[in-house]
């Protein structure tokens, strides 16, 4: 009986063990069929979000593409639409620190048939490849990613394209000629029996001139920026006359005094001045002022100050009232009293020089064109009052600015050698190529390596006296003129401006007649196209290409600019890829990145320099703007 139970107990044990086992072998199998379900739930839920990420890259790239072709710039790029629309920016993005998404941007290039190639080819600047990718760590062991591919094409733009005579002869040539080989190109002049010498302003020790005020870079003398500086409203001293200064009278009615305001050399704090004069009489509310006007251009000036000198030099007969004040005002006209931003209370008395500073920085907000004026006014009863008579000197609002500021002492750069050859018979031409946005340049001439410099007055050229040169347009009309002796010349030019007017001078060409008769090309030209309207503004420029053979040692530049309208294009500057007017388009099928759009982009024109020593000529055969 014992022997028995102790079987039956061993059994139940052995039972217990084995069903334990099988719980155990079941309760795995479902956690791991639940982990399993788990981490291929997470594995679907995340390649979800890297497809998502995957294709909004994609989508938001052909948005760019659709902004404008030229914001496709090969590289590695990440996304950003912080200003309301997708841009390119950064190398890439990492999302939820988690995902790494990059969208990567190459050029493409098709062989002999115009199938798209890995190896050589010819690049197809209208054409590119554009990969999105997300990366991702599904564990540290296993890496993921979801790539796409895709080929964009620049289908939505347009062509403006130069290349038959017809369609170059609409713009104009400078020492550059049009042929109708290939049905037309563009070369440099075929000169026979003439000679030319080009000053190009590309060396800076061939040229003699102040470096703290013009600079020579990228083949220009330009007026140095002076950076920020304090800017004054005109002619504050009086110096040699009132002029851009006008006298008004105030409120001066039919019997009332004759005030009068006038300029003399000696009325000023020192030397010129101004003064109003009110004479003596009885019955009369009156005065007078005079205003400038005064321009602020700067979005931001700072440190804006009105400052002036006056004094009461003749006081007879106290009047009711007698006040000096001084105005500044959004509108040209009467003052409005009471609206005064100084005002020297009733007086009683003559007084020497006072100076007087007002803070205007919380009166001049915005920039624009306002109004200084300096006044006086009385008003007398029944008894005679006066004569009175006020004078004003060193007026003038100036303030702090931020923009370029430029030199206003006319500054001059010189060669520092005469051009001289034994076979100029006669002066032929005189060719200025400049940017002078508003400014001028002048110009006198010298025969005697600058001994004796000449300028054309009184139908004849005459040595130059101070101040006293002439435009280039003066000097071209008049070269043929100029004394051959010493058959050399020298040119000294004047780089004139108002302080906000960057003036560019490029180059100097004259032409000569020459004994020694032989015959070559010009060694510099210029090609300017026809304006042409892209139909709206903005409109988006994508690049600029041209083909054309440049022998060596010849070879070709191109600049661009853009405005909102014809009239505006004429005055506007030549810029090249960064945008400014000391850069050039060098290289054909060039992505314009900087906007060249001086007052918009609706109206283009392109021009070309051709460069050469004289025995070769580079040949234009077509230019094309692509745009949308």
């Amino acid at each position: 009986m014992l022997t028995k139970l102790k079987e039956q107990l061993g059994q139940s044990v052995l039972e217990l063990m084995i069903a334990m086992s099988i719980f155990v072998l079941v309760v795995s199998g479902i956690m791991f069929l639940v982990l399993d379900a788990h981490s291929a739930n997470r594995q679907g839920g995340e390649r979800t979000k890297a497809a998502f990420l995957t294709q909004e890259a994609f989508e938001a790239t052909q948005s760019i593409a659709n902004q404008g072709w030229n914001k496709l710039v090969d590289g590695e790029y990440g996304l950003d639409n912080s200003s309301g629309y997708w841009d390119l920016s950064g190398a890439v993005n990492v999302i939820e620190n988690r995902y790494t998404r990059k969208i990567t941007v190459e050029s493409v290039y098709r062989d002999g048939n115009g199938d798209i190639t890995d190896a050589g080819g010819t690049f197809d600047i209208d054409t590119k490849k554009v990969t999105t990718q997300t990366l991702w760590d599904f564990t540290t062991a296993r890496p993921s990613d979801i790539t796409l591919e895709y080929y964009f094409t620049n289908w939505q733009s347009t062509d403006w394209l130069q290349t038959t005579q017809a369609e170059f002869d609409q713009g104009i040539y400078l020492d550059t000629v049009s042929t109708l080989t290939d049905d037309g190109e563009i070369e440099l002049a075929n000169i026979t029996g003439q000679g030319s010498h080009n000053w190009t302003y590309d060396v800076a020790g061939d040229y003699t001139y102040d470096s703290g005020k013009i600079e020579i870079t990228g083949l220009q003398a330009r007026l140095l920026d002076q950076g920020g500086s304090t800017v004054s409203s005109s002619n504050p001293g009086f110096d040699t006359g009132e002029t851009p200064w006008q006298y008004f009278d105030w409120s001066q009615e039919g019997g009332d005094p004759n005030v009068a305001g006038r300029w003399r050399n000696s009325y000023g704090n020192p030397g010129g001045g101004v003064r109003i004069r009110i004479p003596r009489d009885r019955n009369y509310q009156t005065g007078g002022w005079y205003e400038n006007i005064v321009t602020i251009n700067d979005a931001s000036p700072a440190n804006i100050d009105l400052d002036f000198d006056w004094r009461v030099a003749t006081f007879n007969n106290p009047a009711s009232t007698f006040e000096v004040m001084a105005f500044v005002d959004n509108f040209s006209g009467e003052p409005i009293y009471g609206s005064e931003v100084w005002n020297s209370g009733y007086l009683s008395g003559t007084s020497g020089w006072a100076s007087v500073n007002v803070d205007l920085s919380s009166i001049l907000l915005t920039p624009g064109t306002h109004y200084l004026k300096l006044a006086i006014w009385s008003t007398a009863g029944g008894s005679r009052a006066g004569s009175f008579d006020v004078r004003f000197d060193n007026a003038a609002i100036t303030w702090s600015t931020s923009l370029p500021t430029y030199p206003t002492d006319s500054p001059t750069i010189i060669p520092t050698l005469s051009f001289s050859s034994s076979e100029i018979i006669s002066w032929l031409d005189f060719q200025e190529t400049a940017t002078k946005n508003g400014g001028e340049i002048y110009y006198e001439l010298s025969n005697n390596n600058g001994d004796r410099w000449r300028a054309w007055r009184n139908n004849a050229w005459r040595t130059a006296r101070v101040d006293d040169y002439m435009t280039a347009d003066i000097a071209k009309a008049h070269i043929t003129d100029f004394p051959v002796g010493g058959q050399q010349l020298l040119i000294k030019a004047y780089l004139v401006s108002d302080g906000s007017q960057q003036v560019i001078l490029d180059n100097i060409r004259v032409v000569y007649e020459s004994s020694g008769g032989s015959t070559q090309y010009a060694t510099y030209g210029i090609y300017d196209s026809p304006a042409f309207d892209m139909g709206t503004d903005p409109a988006v420029i994508n690049y600029i290409d041209w083909q054309a053979d440049e022998p060596s040692p010849s070879f070709l530049e191109f600049q661009l600019r853009t405005s909102d309208t014809q009239d505006n294009l004429a005055t506007a500057t030549w810029v090249g890829p960064d945008g400014t007017n000391g850069t050039y388009y060098t290289t054909p099928e060039t992505f314009i990145i900087t906007d060249p759009a001086a007052s918009g982009s609706r109206w283009i024109q392109w021009r070309g320099y051709f460069y050469s020593d004289g025995l070769v000529t580079p040949t234009l055969r077509s230019v094309n703007i692509n745009y949308e």
